[in-house]
């Protein structure tokens, strides 16, 4: 499900939508916060009623997911992460602002999600470029190697096949280590992540 939403993201773009519109996003988002309100008792807030502004010890952040009890307290939160241009040249940005922006809600005992789709071919104008597998490495060097100041930070990152005619997607055999095999049983461990977190 939502995995077929992300790629209709590119059928959008192959059909005149701006890849920083907020119509790419709203329905991931709302995806996602529609899930996690499913299978659990928690309240989201998320795009298109509105963003959470987080502010922390160190700074502030708008967050596309955020998550609450029925006391109205936050619980944890969903930054997400949908490739859909250039990649690589931007790869280590992608990494370092993840870790940033992760330290800001860790800092005040919030559990975070972040949640990154890379295609296995990323469509750059007329050609086609695959993600560095030095880039993809680092992921997995994270969930293997992280000390334990991230251990309220869960990593999701999948990789999928994307056909650019028909928009078919398939997750693809590249895994992240450490990471589950769908979006889906991702979120649900992250519900009990948030729920053991007190």
């Amino acid at each position: 499900m939502i995995e077929k939403i992300y790629a209709n993201q590119f059928q959008m773009i192959d059909n005149g939508v701006s890849t920083r519109s907020s119509k790419l996003l709203e329905p991931i988002h709302s995806a996602i916060a529609d899930f996690i309100e499913k299978h659990s008792n928690y309240r989201t807030q998320a795009m298109p009623q509105a963003e959470y502004k987080f502010v922390g010890l160190s700074g502030e952040k708008k967050v596309d997911i955020a998550i609450f009890d029925s006391n109205n307290t936050l619980k944890g939160v969903i930054m997400f992460k949908g490739i859909r241009a250039s990649y690589n040249k931007n790869a280590n940005n992608y990494y370092e602002n993840m870790k940033g922006e992760s330290s800001l809600f860790i800092d005040s005992n919030i559990p975070v999600y972040q949640i990154c789709l890379i295609p296995s071919l990323i469509k750059v104008g007329n050609k086609f470029e695959k993600p560095g597998s030095n880039h993809i490495k680092n992921y997995s060097n994270f969930n293997t190697t992280k000390s334990s100041y991230w251990n309220l930070l869960k990593l999701g990152v999948w990789i999928f096949d994307i056909d650019y005619s028909s928009y078919d997607i398939n997750y693809s055999y590249i895994k992240i280590q450490n990471v589950e095999d769908t979006i889906e049983e991702g979120l649900l461990h992250f519900i009990d992540f948030m729920e053991s977190n007190g």
